[in-house]
């Protein structure tokens, strides 16, 4: 019981360590990713540099974006009419389904791993309390064999009792800590990846309806 106990516990504090590293990776990398998506002028004046913050889970959404922009535009320039008044509720629809796909996804990697915390934070204590009773029989059973009732006799039995029931506390109370704290700065990238979604259609809808009033009138057609 207390060998399981410390593994659980050394993966326990292995998966919060790593997770921390992740999220203020991922914090201090969004910060950037809208720093610079926020002074642009245009979308396709960035797009290099916003791909290439990898550590942002934004950069993931906003690439399922663009491309799935592009494909629309392939498909707007394959019909016989130019479409007017920017995107449609239907393409907004498209690239905004796109985007909330790869949401699910990066929210999937960064969740990794932490249900173990929670796992941890229920079986420990009740792992703990099974070593507990495990040691108390011990402690009746030498009574039992020698027929006497001496510290001697019961103290490495309850030892190990005690022992155990630290451990199992020992082993959940971090992961509790840690499966929260994983919790809370998951609620907030998601957060973030959520208002990137609305201000990226938000942008690509006004710069679409900038760059189709800027063209021209076909002369050859009537007013």
């Amino acid at each position: 019981m207390l060998l399981v106990l410390a593994i659980m516990s050394v993966i326990s504090w292995a998966i919060m360590y790593s997770r921390w590293r992740l999220y203020r990776r991922a914090e201090a990398a969004n910060a950037q990713f809208l720093r610079a998506f926020r002074g642009r002028d245009r979308l396709s004046d960035v797009y290099n540099e916003l791909v290439a913050i990898h550590d942002s889970p934004l950069t993931p959404l906003f690439e399922a974006g663009a491309r799935e922009y592009e494909d629309l535009r392939v498909l707007r320039r394959s019909g016989t009419e130019r479409p007017i008044g920017g995107l449609s509720d239907a393409e907004m629809e498209s690239i905004m389904s796109a985007m909330e796909r790869e949401q699910s996804e990066q929210d999937g990697k960064l969740s990794a791993t932490t249900t173990f915390l929670a796992t941890t934070a229920n079986t420990a204590p009740f792992l703990g309390l099974l070593g507990t009773i495990w040691g108390v029989m011990v402690a009746f059973m030498d009574i039992g064999l020698t027929g006497s009732a001496s510290l001697a006799v019961v103290a490495p039995g309850i030892a190990e009792a005690l022992i155990a029931t630290i451990v199992g506390l020992a082993a959940a109370i971090p992961a509790v800590i840690g499966f929260n704290y994983a919790g809370s700065r998951l609620r907030r990238l998601n957060a973030a990846m959520t208002g990137f979604i609305t201000e990226f259609l938000t942008a690509l809808r006004k710069e679409t309806l900038r760059a189709e009033s800027s063209i021209p009138a076909d002369p050859s057609k009537p007013v």
